[in-house]
């Protein structure tokens, strides 16, 4: 079992403490003890091996040896009790938004419902609603609450299933007979949220294919199995469902293909090779440019792979060179600890400098920050800090930017004597969520008209899984930003991914600059990044099409040239 998998048993066995009414401190402790398994830096094994995971501040002894069982069995005895004692629906119950322990208990005990969708029922007939203290509103919420959980639990966010598509192909790859395993599917091809996680295993005989089947029906944490010989789907204790499929190794570039996707992407590789009378069926494609070659196309990138022109492009030879990690010279948007960050600028600068950037843009949210923002009285004092800092680096130059807050007026939450004192402006929208699309568009529009603004940043707002776009015309905004030359982020924050992808293409073509913001309130969120460029490979985008791949005198020279 991975890291995530440990947390949310824990997290599970905190939910079931909390409904059987156990001592509060009892359910604080397993839930920071996920928090600090999940947050455990090394392999948790190895962890546990060492000791070093007994000295993690949040982990005990009983929860130490729950994750000690998990690893060796898959299992939990501490969990299997208490599902004898709590029907699970009661936990699942707790996810919904806006419903509480104490209702859950009303609704199980006046109604004798253990299941979310007896509940759902139940607030549809009107049953839910005639409870004491609930009424039709309360109802309401609650089936609100229930699509949320619905569509929040069929999905996982992209970096979840990427650590998680990680770890399990580092098993999968561990198997006697496994000549070659890689990951395909959604994952590979980046998208922003993923259902299941699906890997290709090459094997060099039936009898080692055989063998692998049978050794991961028995694997520690596989709930399930089924499938055919060639096709497996396991599902594992955590409630992860993977598609594993196994092929040749002469074979394993077609078939990579094929499971890698999308739909579109092989119902036009498909056309492609009827009109010109190419049998994929027939022939040796070990690597995935062999099939490419044979249909006469260049190699795509799994992240253009979405039947959006991809392969007429590939046809032309005009495929575009997606920006790559080592592209970026610059590491923008992150907070200090002068608003709502841990990280002091020196260990900022340190950290950037280490991970090969030549310069950082720091910024703080704004006064008006709901999260506690930077006050103009404090200014100084961190623009000292950081002279001092670059003082002290002259190989590394950190640049004094603000996350301002644009106010529903469309205004920024500094006025322009104290604008003037930043090298750059990342504008965004933290309030007022519920405008009109007329409104919300207006708002940022204004907003774009303020010659301060270098970066809009998170454009729609959007939370995945969690929060949907606020409404607003995105191509007035995009087109504005062309013509007064404002970047566009890409916040790089894996539960914002905003813009979209799909959005990002459309900026490219209008000819707007990206910002790859990774939003980092740690050294820890500096990860963000690679997910972010992986949101810019998937809208088109270029090295060159990117304000951080440029030197820190041409980031200068872009914010100051509307000013």
């Amino acid at each position: 079992m991975d890291k995530p998998a440990v947390g949310q048993v824990l997290d599970e066995i905190a939910r079931f403490l909390e409904l059987k009414g156990e001592n509060p401190f009892r359910v604080r402790a397993f839930e920071n003890a996920a928090r600090a398994v999940t947050g455990f830096p090394g392999d948790l094994a190895d962890g546990v091996k060492s000791g070093a995971l007994a000295e993690v501040h949040g982990i005990g002894k009983a929860t130490l040896q729950i994750v000690s069982d998990l690893l060796d069995t898959g299992r939990s005895s501490v969990l299997d009790e208490l599902r004898e004692q709590i029907p699970p629906g009661l936990v699942e119950m707790t996810r919904i938004p806006g419903l509480g322990v104490t209702k859950i208990r009303q609704i199980h005990d006046a109604l004798d419902i253990d299941t979310v969708t007896d509940l759902d029922a139940a607030a549809a007939d009107g049953r839910l609603a005639a409870l004491p203290r609930f009424g039709a509103k309360t109802a309401d919420n609650v089936r609100r609450g229930i699509a949320h959980l619905r569509r929040s639990t069929e999905f996982r966010l992209s970096h979840h299933a990427a650590a998680e598509a990680r770890s399990i192909r580092e098993s999968l790859s561990a198997l006697e007979g496994a000549a070659r395993v890689e990951v395909a599917g959604s994952v590979r091809r980046r998208r922003e949220v993923i259902r299941d996680l699906d890997f290709l295993i090459g094997y060099q005989d039936p009898a080692a294919r055989d063998a692998i089947v049978k050794r991961l029906r028995t694997t520690p944490g596989v709930t399930d199995s089924s499938g055919a010989e060639n096709a497996l789907t396991l599902r594992f204790a955590s409630g992860t469902l993977a598609d594993v499929f196994f092929v040749t190794t002469e074979a394993f570039g077609l078939a990579w293909v094929r499971a890698t996707g999308s739909a579109a992407h092989l119902a036009q590789l498909e056309t492609r090779a009827n009109e010109r009378k190419v049998s994929l069926a027939h022939g040796a494609y070990p690597e995935e440019k062999d099939v490419y070659s044979a249909l006469g196309l260049a190699w795509i990138p799994p992240e253009l792979r979405e039947g959006t022109g991809e392969i007429d492009a590939a046809a032309a030879g005009t495929l575009p060179r997606l920006v790559e990690d080592r592209d970026l010279r610059g590491f923008v948007h992150c907070h200090s600890n002068y608003s709502d960050g841990t990280t002091t600028i020196a260990e900022w600068a340190e950290a950037c400098a280490a991970a090969g950037y030549s310069w950082m843009g720091l910024t703080d949210h704004g006064q008006g920050a709901f999260a506690g923002g930077l006050k103009t009285e404090d200014i100084g004092k961190q623009h000292g800090e950081i002279d001092a800092v670059n003082r002290a680096n002259p190989s590394f130059t950190v640049l004094k930017g603000i996350e301002a807050d644009i106010l529903e007026d469309g205004k920024l939450d500094y006025d322009a004597a104290t604008l003037d004192r930043f090298d750059f402006v990342i504008g965004s929208i933290h309030t007022r969520f519920g405008m009109t699309e007329q409104q919300m568009t207006d708002r940022v529009l204004k907003a774009m008209d303020d010659p301060h603004l270098t970066i809009l940043g998170h454009p729609t707002g959007r939370l995945l899984l969690s929060r949907d776009p606020f409404p607003i015309d995105l191509e007035r905004v995009l087109r504005r930003a062309a013509d007064r030359g404002i970047a566009i982020e890409v916040n790089a924050d894996p539960h914002r991914l905003d813009l979209d992808w799909r959005h990002v293409r459309e900026a490219r073509d209008f000819g707007v600059t990206v910002s790859i913001g990774a939003d980092a309130h740690s050294v820890a969120g500096m990860a963000n990044v690679g997910v972010g460029v992986g949101v810019a490979r998937k809208g088109w985008v270029e090295a060159d099409d990117v304000l951080n791949t440029r030197d820190v005198d041409s980031f200068r020279t872009f914010a100051k040239a509307r000013r």
